[in-house]
């Protein structure tokens, strides 16, 4: 690692680390170490480092808010490039003055968190993403699980997605090129490399916006507080994976300290020291159980980086 650590270094100062314990960087809090980790601040650090990374042959994962991912107890043999951005812009696009009625168009770079997003959308009395309230994570990571909840989800309000392709071009996919699936889309298929998006959204009242949050994240509180990774599992439409685990008998099931939530089935929760090994077993018990069951084969939302 010593000549692409000097390579990077040159370019990057002290942004770049060596052997930096992953388990910091999620929200699971487990993950071995990455050989190499480095922090941008925008867009433009986020095409050199991956375009550095490409050009030595070096394995690279974009690494957002550390939600939606487990990683492996033996970390990551490459870079993990960690994205922090607050840029945002905000454009009027149209206003109707029979309703007064107003569009904007939202442009955010990939590492704006969720929570910084809707904060500033509350403050402009900008309307139409309360739903996400309470999701962790980035907005690029957003796009490329279609996050959501209660119906709803993160592809609804994206006009367009900005990404650094395979070939190292930089370009603009509209709406139906994202190919946006329930939890899914092109980017989980792919190495393209998400670093914006557009967003359409209106014109509300603050006061409106302020409560509809409130009441979305009062719907949270019967998930745990304990780290986690979020969902486990895709909901197999139209039925609960959480339901169908908790049929199973499963709920509290806890091998070392990974333990599958006593208050939302779909949860596995660390206690504390939890391995990456201990929730791969405890996943693949509950599909096992959820077949034998079910006949159905649950779909796993997490995404598994590293190694195990």
């Amino acid at each position: 690692m010593g000549e692409n650590y000097q390579q990077l270094r040159e370019q990057f100062k002290n942004d770049v680390r060596l052997n930096e314990p992953l388990s910091n960087h999620t929200t699971f809090r487990i993950g071995g170490p990455a050989d190499l980790f480095c922090e941008v601040k925008d867009e433009e650090e986020l095409v050199k480092v991956v375009e550095i990374a490409r050009k030595i042959g070096l394995p690279y994962f974009i690494l957002g808010g550390g939600s939606n991912i487990l990683v492996g107890d033996k970390g990551f043999r490459g870079i993990v490039v960690k994205v922090q951005s607050p840029i945002l812009r905000f454009r009027l696009e149209q206003e109707g003055k029979e309703k007064n009625y107003s569009k904007f168009g939202v442009y955010a770079e990939a590492g704006v968190s969720m929570s910084y997003l809707l904060n500033k959308l509350t403050e402009r009395a900008i309307t139409g993403l309360e739903f996400m309230a309470g999701i962790p994570g980035t907005v690029g990571g957003a796009v490329r699980g279609n996050a959501g909840a209660w119906q709803q989800s993160f592809s609804d309000r994206v006009s367009r997605v900005k990404i650094l392709d395979e070939q190292g071009e930089t370009r603009w996919l509209n709406k139906e090129e994202c190919d946006f699936s329930y939890r899914g889309s092109r980017f989980k298929e792919n190495n393209e490399i998400i670093l914006a998006l557009e967003l359409e959204l209106e014109k509300g009242e603050k006061d409106e916006i302020e409560e509809k949050i409130k009441e979305y994240l009062s719907k949270r509180e019967t998930q745990p507080k304990e780290p986690s990774a979020g969902c486990i599992f895709v909901n197999p439409k139209p039925y609960s994976a959480g339901k169908m685990i908790e049929e199973c008998g499963l709920k509290g099931k806890r091998i070392g300290d990974a333990q599958i939530s006593t208050k939302h089935a779909n949860f596995i929760i660390n206690l504390g020291q939890a391995k990456a090994q201990e929730v791969v077993e405890l996943i693949n018990l509950a599909k096992e159980k959820v077949k034998e069951k079910f006949s159905l084969v649950l779909k796993e939302e997490i995404v598994k980086v590293g190694e195990f």
